[in-house]
């Protein structure tokens, strides 16, 4: 500390030079990280039959967005070709039904989109690839076609062993 006192009286220049790195030493300690991470996880699906016996040409996709601070899933259903009018449409866990899509055409193609909110354990079962969106139709009361959500973006990395950590 004696040597930086001894060459600011010294030379009068060091000191405005000294100062300049003072000041931006303290700035710099009072930024803030301003980058925020995303809490998303992006899923896609495409239908497909719901069953060996089925038989139906029908196609579309799920595409969906999970919020991890939210719980919030956001999904865009797109139908089209189904052998008559759809007549049910839900999200299923692994079997059960866990969300009854509600508003959507009664036709044979369309197009739907809506929210729902999962807990923790669906949150974890989508992660693992057990969540799935199923259309029943007038003609296939049991399912005509059906889409597996499968992760395909993220900005958060799964702990080891699957799920979110919930």
């Amino acid at each position: 500390m004696k040597t930086i006192v001894k060459l600011l009286m010294i030379n009068p220049q060091s000191c405005g030079v000294f100062l300049l790195f003072l000041l931006i030493g303290v700035a710099s300690c009072n930024k803030t990280d301003t980058t925020e991470m995303s809490s998303t996880v992006s899923y896609s699906g495409t239908f497909v039959k719901s069953a060996d016996t089925v038989v139906t040409s029908a196609t579309g996709t799920v595409s969906a967005t999970f919020d991890l601070t939210s719980m919030v899933l956001s999904y865009t259903v797109t139908w089209s070709g189904l052998t008559s009018n759809a007549a049910n449409m839900h999200f299923h866990d692994a079997g059960p039904v866990i969300y009854p899509i509600m508003g959507f055409a009664e036709a044979s193609s369309g197009t739907l989109s809506g929210s729902v909110t999962l807990t923790a354990g669906q949150a974890s079962d989508l992660a693992s690839g057990k969540i799935y969106v199923q259309i029943h139709t007038v003609n296939i009361p049991s399912g005509e076609i059906l889409a597996n959500l499968s992760q395909t973006g993220s900005s958060y990395t799964p702990p080891s062993g699957g799920g979110y950590g919930y």
